[in-house]
């Protein structure tokens, strides 16, 4: 756990696996790149707890993701990449022919699991970068904010890390350039607040491009 800056995870193959293919928890200033995943069970790019910040996750290519009865709840639909703390740098990623989902920021009100404090607030912490990424052939959607369990929207505030982002007054969270084609929809936000979506493309979906639910 903590500062990783010497770590990396490059340039791997992993495929088959009954139980992800990267987890980082509770851990900072990592790079995850140019890894491919086939045929992962459950959440394949997992950043846990939701205190994880300052990674690098770039260049990463996630095919066939697939559901998880054995898991935790959110591996019933599970995501390619999931994300829990925002403030981390997405960068050049792809998924294809999942069974569900590309990306989903799941905002939480309290880190889970080990790291469980009442003094730091994911559901608030604004996105730090997140930029060409692509996502085609999914079941479901090319990204989903939703909170699942915890009833929480997604508010990004101007808080900061010592606060643990608890503080602070509404601030616009920006997801940057997206492709995406061929899914049930391109992108869901069930419910958020000042999320501004910039330089996407979304084609050819069952749906819709865009649905959002409930947003401020």
């Amino acid at each position: 756990t903590g500062a990783m800056n010497t770590s990396y995870i490059r340039g791997n193959a992993i495929h088959h696996s009954n139980n992800r293919a990267c987890t980082l928890h509770d851990i900072s200033n990592t790079t995850v790149e140019y890894n491919v995943a086939y045929n992962i069970k459950g959440l394949t790019f997992f950043l846990e707890d939701g205190v994880e910040m300052y990674n690098v996750i770039q260049y990463n290519l996630a095919v066939f993701t697939r559901m998880s009865n054995s898991l935790l709840n959110p591996d019933i639909n599970p995501a390619s990449f999931w994300i829990v703390n925002p403030n981390n740098k997405f960068r050049h990623n792809s998924c294809a022919g999942g069974t569900h989902l590309c990306f989903w920021l799941r905002p939480a009100r309290v880190p889970d699991g080990p790291s469980y404090t009442q003094n730091f607030c994911p559901y608030r912490v604004p996105f730090d970068e997140f930029h060409n990424n692509t996502a085609h052939s999914m079941g479901w959607y090319g990204f989903w904010i939703f909170g699942q369990s915890n009833h929480v929207a997604y508010d990004p505030h101007t808080g900061t890390p010592e606060s643990g982002y608890c503080n602070g007054h509404r601030t616009q969270a920006r997801i940057g350039s997206f492709t995406t084609w061929n899914n049930k929809r391109g992108f869901e936000i069930v419910s958020g607040a000042n999320i501004r979506l910039e330089n996407q493309t979304h084609m050819d979906h069952d749906f819709s491009a865009f649905e959002i639910f409930t947003a401020k």
